[in-house]
């Protein structure tokens, strides 16, 4: 799955969902009202609004007008980044009072410019477009880094564990069994203490990392293959079928079988492109 990039200016609202990517969202003109893991956040013109596949997020109109540019980004394409780790902090890591939302202000101008370019990029799709959003992404988040350096993290100083290094090692070993007892003991501390520093980061417990991470990983093979719900299933850390279709249905409110046909029926578009339809 390449990256995908999408304009919109359909006034609509968008109930409470997630995504299978990394979610850069631009609002060119008017205002949202963002409820993301059950905090509201208002993004008005010129900001600038980060989630990724974890983010549960519904969004509820408060302006006539609503334009928007998202980019959307793989897992795997933001894994092969060249940009440095604190760059792509903003996407992965979520203390509790993460602010979701940067406003641009008096810069909207140099921001608005990016965006135009990415979409230009769009249109051309050049053999070299990965390489171009790439740059472009480099850019917005050197500025946003700028306005809002508290978004980024730049190092664990104040954590006795490696976070950024834990973090990569349950992302590469998401389909493994996971045991917090036997990944404490390598770093010398209790299961509890890595827990509460995983979850002071991450924003959620390392086992409901690990699942939903399993679970991500199943939408998109499920989205994007035809491989059977058993193969799919072990492939995502999961030995037993009905032990992952009764999580998936848990997590999404429907079995992986019904999610598949649901995304079949809906209209297909091409990636990647700039989009109307969300």
């Amino acid at each position: 799955m390449p990256f995908e990039i999408v304009y919109s200016d359909k006034a609509v609202s968008h109930d409470t969902h997630t995504h299978v990517y990394y979610e850069l969202l631009y609002v060119v003109e008017g205002s949202v009202l963002l409820t993301i893991r059950g905090r509201e956040h208002r993004a008005e013109a010129g900001s600038l609004v980060f989630l990724n596949q974890f983010d549960e997020h519904a969004t509820r109109l408060i302006s006539d007008v609503y334009r928007r540019y998202y980019l959307l980004i793989p897992p795997t394409q933001l894994q092969s980044f060249r940009s440095d780790a604190r760059l792509l902090s903003v996407f992965r890591f979520r203390r509790e009072t993460f602010p979701y939302v940067l406003k641009t202000g008096e810069d909207q101008p140099r921001f608005d410019a990016y965006f135009d370019l990415l979409q230009q990029t769009a249109r051309r799709r050049g053999k070299h477009m990965d390489d171009e959003v790439e740059a472009l992404l480099t850019l917005i988040l050197l500025g946003a880094q700028e306005l809002r350096p508290d978004m980024f993290i730049s190092d664990f100083g104040d954590s006795i564990l490696p976070m950024g290094e834990i973090l990569d090692e349950m992302d590469r070993n998401y389909a493994s069994p996971f045991s917090l007892k036997d990944m404490a003991k390598r770093y010398h501390v209790s299961p509890g203490c890595l827990s509460a520093h995983f979850s002071r980061y991450v924003g959620m417990r390392p086992m409901q990392y690990v699942t939903l991470s399993r679970l991500t990983r199943a939408r998109v093979l499920l989205l994007h293959t035809e491989q059977s719900i058993l193969d799919i299933a072990g492939q995502c850390g999961y030995n037993d079928v009905s032990s992952f279709v009764r999580r998936f249905r848990e997590e999404f409110g429907v079995t992986p079988l019904q999610f598949r046909l649901q995304q079949k029926h809906r209209p297909t578009r091409p990636t990647p492109r700039i989009s109307d339809d969300r």
